[in-house]
């Protein structure tokens, strides 16, 4: 039997292998994103909305995003 829990508002969820996922709305509705792939097993630094593999990485990226740099 699934285990019920209920997920705060902008949160990801990381789901492991399975063929079932159920889904059930509060009273006041229900938005949700679901996105499925291949794991890519590379390490992972996250800040905000930027992702990277390094925390330098990460860093780097922040400073071309104030610098207007970072989309090349």
């Amino acid at each position: 039997m699934p285990e019920d829990r209920t997920i705060a508002k902008k949160q990801a969820i990381l789901f492991h292998k399975g063929n079932q996922l159920m889904i059930k709305a509060a009273d006041h509705g229900l938005r949700f994103l679901l996105l499925s792939g291949r794991p890519l097993k590379e390490p992972i630094a996250w800040g905000g909305p930027i992702v990277m593999n390094t925390q330098a990485e990460l860093k780097l990226a922040f400073k071309e995003l104030e610098d207007s740099t970072f989309i090349k």
